[in-house]
């Protein structure tokens, strides 16, 4: 038997949004390793610690009991970027295991250990580094063995050849969506599910690690008639109504979302639904059609302002065109879920005030700010050391984004702890003015609004600036 395992890096992550701010996200990834295996005839028994909030030392225990033949650690959370995030939690998990008595040969997998298989290794004491999807190269190791320990990646599959993952398994109950998402019914953030139709991104940003797992740049999309399949056994069978769909970029000028449109409108079913998408891949047809299937919010990669550092990060957003995404997403009645980068190389206090100010003009339902970040793999990841605006990390903490010990980039202008602490302030100062917090009430709930502002009662612990 396959053990696949989660370890546990909440706490060090999310630490005081542990609670009821975070959400809980099953692992997509994890549950198409385990499906895949399983349609191979390999028996596979999955555990996420994280989902069920088991410290690595319980983990440590259950392996120890159930003491499989090869056991697997899952490097990769709910998005690509999670996978260094995770590697806090891979090594302390590690480090328990090796205090037992266990002869389970292990594996690591996901895209960190993908990009840096050596030093993944070296770090966590694991006999082998799965490189790239492993679909076919994990059931050779069960079955052969290798003599190597960095396993090379295999052909990329066709996604159509992939099952469905097993939802009784994961169970949608335990699962809980973002806040965000359920403005004005916060209560039935349970249960959840996560949909995926398409891996990697065709796309080239320098700051994205999303095609690390896949060792070049692809997009490969899965046939819509499965996707909306599995919808309906979430639906259908466990009552679900909240739903992600975990594709980096979901909307695309193809065929294939009005495809995904005609056959939600044909089952009529009651979603409350978010994706992404790119500003230069939308238009109001296709934003009017998806909010009458129930994608009633859509998140914008925006990132950032600035022209020139959209430019040199090979971004290709038009700033130009923000406005009119803006409006057309606003005529079709979807709420935006504002996503931003700060700290990117150009960026300086004079372009990070333009960048709040452009928030209170259109006061969004919700942003997500991330600092900036040079994730292994990217080619932000190169230049920043090249340049000197970072060191070389030794250690992954630095990349938990609501950690004590987050350091993002510093720029040409600012230092890392004036990014963080500009993020955290404008962040706070943003969803507690009195103009978006009029718009949430109006639109969501006096409830709502209370909830926001007991979000933001507890200051994050910052060892950068703190």
């Amino acid at each position: 038997m396959i053990l696949l395992v989660v370890p546990n890096a909440k706490k060090e992550n999310y630490t005081i949004t542990l609670d009821e701010f975070s959400a809980t996200q099953p692992n997509i990834y994890m549950a198409l390793l385990g499906a895949s295996l399983n349609q191979q005839g390999i028996a596979t028994m999955m555990v996420d610690a994280e989902a069920e909030g088991s410290s690595n030392e319980e983990l440590a225990d259950l392996v120890t009991t159930v003491n499989p033949k090869l056991l697997g650690i899952i490097c990769m959370g709910s998005n690509p970027s999670s996978s260094t995030m995770s590697m806090i939690g891979v090594k302390k998990f590690m480090k328990e295991l090796k205090k037992r008595s266990l002869k389970t040969n292990t594996f690591l997998w996901g895209g960190h250990p993908t990009a840096m298989p050596g030093r993944s290794v070296l770090e966590t004491g694991v006999d082998y580094v799965i490189c790239g999807e492993g679909y076919s190269s994990i059931p050779k190791l069960y079955r052969e063995g290798s003599k190597t320990r960095v396993i090379p990646p295999d052909p990329l599959v066709d996604l159509d050849t992939l099952p469905m993952i097993d939802w009784e398994e994961l169970n949608p109950t335990i699962y809980r969506a973002h806040n965000w998402h359920c403005f004005g019914e916060l209560d039935k953030r349970s249960p959840y599910g996560v949909i995926w139709t398409s891996f990697g991104c065709a796309y080239q940003c320098g700051f994205c690690c999303i095609n690390n797992l896949f060792g070049k740049r692809t997009y490969r999309t899965r046939s819509m008639d499965k996707v909306v399949d599995e919808i309906g056994v979430l639906v259908l069978e466990y009552g679900v109504r909240q739903i992600k769909i975990v594709d980096e970029l979901f909307v695309t000028k193809h065929p294939r979302i009005d495809e995904f449109c005609q056959l939600l409108e044909e089952r009529k079913y009651d979603l409350n639904m978010w994706c992404f998408a790119r500003t230069d891949s939308v238009d109001e047809r296709i934003l009017k059609r998806l909010k009458g299937v129930g994608m009633n919010w859509i998140s914008y990669g925006f990132e950032n302002l600035n022209q020139e550092s959209l430019d040199n990060t090979g971004k290709n957003n038009k700033v130009s065109h923000y406005e009119d995404v803006i409006r057309m997403t606003r005529n079709a009645g979807m709420n935006i879920c504002a996503d931003f980068i700060v700290g990117l190389p150009e960026d300086s206090h004079e372009s990070l005030e333009e960048t709040y100010k452009f928030w209170l003009k259109h006061n969004f339902e919700f942003i997500n700010l991330y600092p900036a970040f040079a994730f292994p793999g990217t080619p932000l990841f190169d230049k920043a050391i090249r340049e000197g605006l970072m060191d070389y990390p030794k250690t992954w903490e630095g990349y938990s984004l609501f950690g004590s010990k987050c350091k993002p980039l510093a720029t040409k202008h600012l230092t890392s702890a004036e990014v963080l602490e500009w993020r955290d302030l404008a962040y706070k100062y943003y969803h507690t003015n009195p103009k978006y917090l009029k718009m949430i009430e109006d639109k969501f709930g006096v409830g709502t609004k209370e909830y926001i502002l007991k979000m933001f009662k507890r200051p994050l612990k910052r060892d950068i600036y703190g």
